[in-house]
């Protein structure tokens, strides 16, 4: 389920055509949301703040379940979670990591290997707020 047309600007009856950069913003939504591949955000702290339906299909949680949480309280297996705290800080450095293979944990607990790309999220200043995971 996609909330994003109701935050846009507008009149907000669903009756107008969007154009501009409301109509790029609810396709880029779209491309998103209908992926095949787990994508996802985080702030720079670790907490999952966007959640795409491959998500939930590859890690088993629903959005609500996630958002707001850490991505270590989810879904990164105890032995990994020193290699978190590495991508955080290099995203916060302001550098990307092009992609790694590493495990995951499910909802039900079982292991996944998956590999994950990780880019940093700027804000329009330019600084760093977050970054954004794809995950296969």
């Amino acid at each position: 389920m996609m909330l994003l047309p109701s935050v846009l600007p507008g009149r907000g009856d669903g009756h107008e055509p969007r154009t501009g950069p409301d109509k790029a913003a609810l396709r880029f939504a779209a491309i998103i949301e209908s992926s095949d591949l787990a994508i996802y955000s985080q702030s720079l702290d670790g907490a999952i703040t966007s959640w795409n339906r491959a998500s939930e299909a590859l890690f088993g949680y629903t959005a609500l379940e996630v958002l707001g949480k850490s991505a270590s309280e989810t879904m990164i297996p105890p032995s990994r979670r020193a290699e978190e705290e590495q991508v955080l800080q290099r995203i916060s450095g302001g550098h990307g990591v092009q992609h790694y293979d590493t495990i995951r944990q499910r909802k039900d607990r079982t292991l996944v290997d998956v590999s994950i790309t990780v880019s940093p999220l700027r804000n329009a200043a330019g600084e760093i707020v977050g970054l954004s995971k794809v995950a296969r």
